[in-house]
């Protein structure tokens, strides 16, 4: 009598989230584990209708560590975390770094399945979600009143190209038309690749971090990184030759420049596009 709503919540679910291939089986595995105990008179339709399905199923994908799960709570949970603590008056600083250890805690598996698996469907996710942060960045400010560094620190982290009075050059000339091909080039990548050099670039998360939220190894994740900056690296040159009308040499030239800003650049625009200013 249990299945048939178990499977009635599942397909709730997907219609919720029909990019995220989570499978019935997986789904009722893990509805399982959050049943309402049932009041005296209750029936399971009763009780099962008063989960939140679309919520669940999202949270579900995200112990499976679906990509496309991981992406959309990225995209509905995480970003509204600024907005929770506006009220609190933090430093941009320390709201980044709440964001970052509730993305953490949630998300990341250790020994046992990542904190989200612990999400039961009574009552909304983005509530659950703003009592983590909320708690998070309460526990922040009884450690420490100084304020955390800044995600823009990254940058310092990554290498600088000697000064080279030809590429400043280019880059002053070429620098919109660089700029607009770089941002082409990462919005056409799919949506998985482009929330994976954010976590990378912008959040700071390793190597082994991120094969621990993506279930995978970490010289998986390095293949998957080289991947997608080597595909935004392609698309970047091609977009240039295509929109520029240069001989060969001073084409060659751009690349150079291509080269030496590519990581510097794109890390820029993955900021500005979690940051707006």
């Amino acid at each position: 009598m249990l299945e048939p709503w178990l499977s009635r919540l599942w397909n709730e679910g997907r219609e919720h989230w029909p990019d995220i291939p989570l499978g019935a089986e997986s789904f009722m595995r893990h509805l399982a584990l959050h049943l309402p105990r049932l009041a005296p008179g209750e029936d399971w339709g009763t009780a099962l209708e008063r989960l939140e399905a679309g919520d669940l199923y999202l949270a579900c994908g995200c112990v499976q560590g679906l990509g496309t799960a991981l992406a959309a709570f990225e995209r509905h949970h995480m970003a509204s975390v600024p907005t929770v603590l506006a009220h609190m008056r933090l430093p941009a600083a320390m709201v980044d770094e709440v964001r970052q250890q509730v993305r953490e805690r949630l998300l990341v598996r250790t020994a046992a399945a990542p904190r989200i698996a612990e999400y039961s469907g009574r009552g909304t996710l983005a509530n659950w979600v703003r009592v983590v942060a909320l708690r998070t960045a309460l526990s922040l400010l009884r450690k420490s009143q100084e304020p955390c560094p800044s995600s823009d620190t990254v940058l310092e982290l990554l290498p600088t190209p000697a000064p080279d009075p030809e590429l400043e050059a280019i880059q002053r000339r070429y620098h919109d038309a660089f700029r607009k091909a770089l941002e082409d080039a990462f919005a056409i990548l799919p949506g998985e690749h482009r929330y994976l050099l954010r976590l990378h670039f912008v959040d700071r998360l390793s190597t082994p971090k991120l094969g621990t939220l993506f279930g995978v190894n970490q010289s998986t994740v390095s293949r998957w990184l080289h991947s997608a900056q080597q595909a935004v690296h392609d698309e970047t040159r091609r977009l240039l030759k295509e929109r520029l009308d240069l001989s060969s040499q001073e084409f060659t030239s751009v690349l150079r420049s291509v080269e030496s800003h590519l990581h510097l650049s794109l890390t820029r625009i993955l900021d500005e596009t979690i940051h707006p200013k």
